[in-house]
């Protein structure tokens, strides 16, 4: 996978004293700066109950709680532990929060120049093959029902 040609640290988090829990599912060590970034990501579906009313009223504000949760979960661990959070928030039809798209769009620029590619190739490659990654992630929980 295109992300895996980014060196993933997955799932080495050092102790938290906060909590136990881990505040991300993906560690970049030295990202932006020198400062890692601590990915969490969540797939979210506009169709839950809960979150239908918001949903239908305005686009992206499912994503746009979720990644506010995210980041009222997670940033005070992060920070004491010297890492950016970074929410990745994508719905199950394939719509990215603001945080994820800004963040694959780094993503992509770093590609681009890594492949020598336009930097537009290289957003449609890594959107495209995470549009596939999600089609099928989609398919296996339904086929789970089944």
């Amino acid at each position: 996978m295109l992300l895996s040609k980014l060196k993933l640290a997955l799932g080495s988090f050092p102790t938290i004293r906060l909590s136990q829990s881990r505040p991300a599912d993906i560690l970049l060590q030295n990202w932006n700066l020198g400062r890692p970034v601590a990915l969490d990501i969540s797939v979210v579906s506009p169709l839950n109950p809960s979150t239908l009313a918001e949903a239908g009223a305005t686009f992206g504000a499912v994503l746009e709680a979720t990644e506010s949760r995210k980041h009222q979960a997670n940033d005070e661990k992060c920070s004491a532990l010297g890492w950016v959070s970074t929410p990745l928030a994508v719905d199950s039809y394939g719509a990215w929060g603001k945080e994820a798209t800004l963040f694959l769009a780094q993503v992509a620029a770093r590609l681009a120049i890594h492949k020598s590619l336009p930097k537009s190739q290289a957003s449609f490659d890594l959107f495209s093959n995470l549009s596939i990654c999600l089609i099928r992630a989609n398919a296996r929980a339904i086929l789970r029902r089944v």
